[in-house]
């Protein structure tokens, strides 16, 4: 059971696993595993100022506050030592990663200048932003006609810190310190990296990862914002100009989506801060602005109601109220075809109960997440969930799960060998609707532990009494596992688990394996594998095709559609928007944009790309004064192999959306 007090941190299902020595901390990242830093990074919800708290030590990063009004969700970070003199009675707030010692910021000023700052010779007509790993901010394809770079500001968010400056923790480099960086290394970018502070190999937060060929980040700035021969169409011109941010190896490493939303929100809330100075410089109101954030998780609400949602709607609402052309762009997620989704409607419950089953690979060194979601309104007392190891497995008991009392957050360990495995969960999300959530330990030996979670098939069990509620008509309840694969970066040696039917019942219609879409949409199925941090009604969600023959994407993510009484779909919740080429051909997967020298070229698969696509196209429209969409096409055709029906015709939109990009890059 969760008992909280009326003001600390509040202890979340993923918290509970992340921080706790007996349950998944020691495979959590590097800093976690270790004991944290003694600086706690944090979110604070419902329009709280974590400046109440009284803490002696505590810093909000520059925060966007139009007319000076607190945000819905505000990010801060603290030192652990410091204890509040006279607490701020009912404030509450949810814990996130450690931030490591080596990026506290000795005298943070946060009304100072940044410093070294050159106000661009151009005035900007609008300002495109990117968000990610290992950004190559010195990279010739940056620069703007005269030889200056474009890249206006750009922080590190693990940069080791200087003793004062205008960011909490990291550093922050500006134009003018890019610019000299450059004269001062003119013919060797590696040096200049090393130079600057931006590789770090003994700082896993910040990694040597400028030191690569290609890295996510260059990839996504360079087609979100740079000019060199691979790009087709219109260059961006000096009056478009770059805003940065380079977040710590922490959010990728993660497998839970939990504890990154402070840093994604302090990136978040920096670009915007900065794209107002520069505004303010010249005199004119906010300029237009488009930011590329080519991140997510899997599981989650994915209904706008999740805190890092919230905040993204409360922002681009906010701003899109004082210049209409603000976008943030996001992709809608590769696992499609991953089998981590599943929804349950009434006529698919059987009864009393329904099992599926959540294959945990083998050699899996992370852990394993499972969350069930009930509508919101929904009161799940009367069901129960019942976890089964795979077969030759025994647990120490009966792993079940039921809401018992009114407490909001209830939990239930899951023991083998007398020693915990897992963790069972239930919590009430922000208090109008119901999760139950299973964790799993890593499935091999690894990080001096001597317990693991066996690999194979569990079985997921949802019971209910006779007397139970029945899933309202209309809506289902929604499984998703949360994503786990590799960051090939980071070497995690994460293995993606996954859902299973338990068994085959009737018999199945097979299908042309050209058709992508299905007579009958199976209870497991990427219809809903949307990214769960772009379900903001105001997010341009993207998705990906293939250029060759305009064809979705096998792994590109797809809204979610509910399957009527009469068996016909209809779309539910988020969607996609826009469409953008994240595959060349079945034989040239993958588009190319920059690597990380001036020169170099990668490659990079997943709907990650095919988001900064549609951020250039976006941001060249706004400096062109024309609207955002301008030179999109509609929605692609149904391809000539598809049956062409009511059917077909709507999961061709969940998955196509409303508009296609052309391609960017040759």
């Amino acid at each position: 059971m969760s008992v909280l007090s009326d003001h600390g941190p509040t202890e979340g299902p993923y918290e509970r696993w992340v921080f706790s020595e007996t349950h998944g901390r020691p495979w959590a990242f590097p800093s976690i595993a270790a004991g944290g830093t003694g600086i706690h990074s944090a979110l604070m919800e419902a329009g709280g100022n974590p400046a109440d708290l009284n803490y002696a030590d505590l810093r909000i990063p520059p925060l966007w506050k139009p007319g000076g009004v607190q945000p819905e969700i505000t990010p801060f970070a603290f030192r652990d030592a410091v204890t509040p003199a006279t607490p701020g009675a009912g404030l509450r707030y949810r814990l996130n990663f450690p931030v490591p010692v080596e990026t506290w910021t000795a005298d943070y000023q946060v009304a100072d200048d940044p410093e070294d700052w050159v106000a661009p010779a151009v005035q900007p007509r609008a300002i495109v932003a990117v968000i990610d790993d290992a950004i190559p901010f010195a990279n010739r394809a940056f620069l703007g006609s005269d030889g200056k770079t474009r890249i206006s500001h750009c922080w590190l968010q693990a940069g080791v810190a200087k003793a004062r400056a205008p960011v909490p923790f990291g550093r922050e480099y500006t134009n003018g310190t890019i610019d000299q960086l450059r004269l001062d290394n003119p013919s060797d970018e590696n040096h200049l990296y090393q130079d600057a502070g931006a590789v770090a190999p003994d700082m896993v937060e910040l990694g040597g990862h400028l030191k690569r060929h290609g890295t996510h980040g260059s990839h996504i700035l360079g087609l979100a914002a740079g000019n060199t021969s691979l790009f087709t169409g219109d260059t961006q011109g000096d009056d478009i100009q770059i805003i940065a941010v380079q977040m710590p190896n922490t959010i990728a490493w993660d497998t839970s989506g939990f504890g990154k939303e402070m840093y994604m929100l302090s990136a978040l809330h920096y670009v915007f801060e900065r794209a107002r100075r520069i505004a303010d410089h010249f005199g004119v109101d906010e300029l237009p602005l488009i930011v590329n954030f080519s991140y997510g998780w899997g599981a989650g609400r994915h209904d706008g109601q999740s805190p890092m949602e919230i905040a993204i709607e409360d922002l681009l609402a906010k701003r899109q109220a004082l210049q209409s052309k603000t976008a943030i762009v996001m992709p809608m997620g590769n696992g499609f075809a991953d089998k981590m989704h599943a929804r349950i409607s009434e006529a698919g419950f059987g009864g009393k109960k329904y099992n599926i089953g959540w294959q945990v690979q083998p050699d899996d060194n992370t852990s394993s997440y499972l969350e069930l979601w009930f509508p919101e309104g929904f009161d799940p007392a009367k069901y129960r969930l019942i976890l089964k190891p795979p077969p030759g497995y025994r647990l120490d008991q009966k792993a079940v799960l039921r809401i018992r009392g009114s407490d909001p957050v209830q939990f239930t360990d899951i023991h083998m060998d007398g020693q915990i495995v897992g963790q069972m969960s239930a919590d009430h999300s922000r208090g109008n609707r119901w999760r139950f959530m299973l964790a799993l330990i890593p499935s091999t030996y690894c990080a001096n532990q001597s317990r693991r979670a066996p690999a194979g098939r569990w079985t997921v069990k949802l019971r209910r009494k006779g007397h139970a509620p029945e899933i309202p008509q209309g809506d289902d309840l929604l499984i998703w596992v949360q994503r786990d694969d590799d960051p090939a970066m980071l070497q995690s040696r994460g293995r993606q688990s996954y859902l299973v039917k338990p068994r085959k019942t009737g018999s199945e219609t097979t299908q042309p394996p050209y058709q992508k879409y299905k007579d009958e949409i199976p209870g497991i199925s990427g219809f809903g594998s949307v990214n769960a941090v772009a379900s903001s009604s105001h997010t341009t969600r993207v998705s990906g095709y293939v250029q060759h023959n305009k064809r979705p994407a096998d792994y590109a993510g797809s809204g979610r559609l509910h399957v009527q009484e009469n068996q016909d779909p209809a779309p539910v919740g988020a969607q996609t928007l826009i469409v953008a080429c994240s595959d060349q051909s079945p034989s040239r997967p993958g588009i190319p944009s920059t690597g990380v020298l001036s020169g170099s070229r990668t490659r990079l698969v997943g709907t990650s790309a095919a988001a900064p696509a549609v951020a250039r196209l976006m941001v060249l429209n706004a400096a062109a004064g024309r609207d955002l969409t301008d030179g999109l096409d509609g929605m692609a055709a149904l391809h000539s192999s598809e049956k062409d029906n009511g059917n077909t015709q709507t999961q061709h939109k969940a998955r196509m959306g409303d508009f296609t990009a052309p391609p960017v890059t040759r």
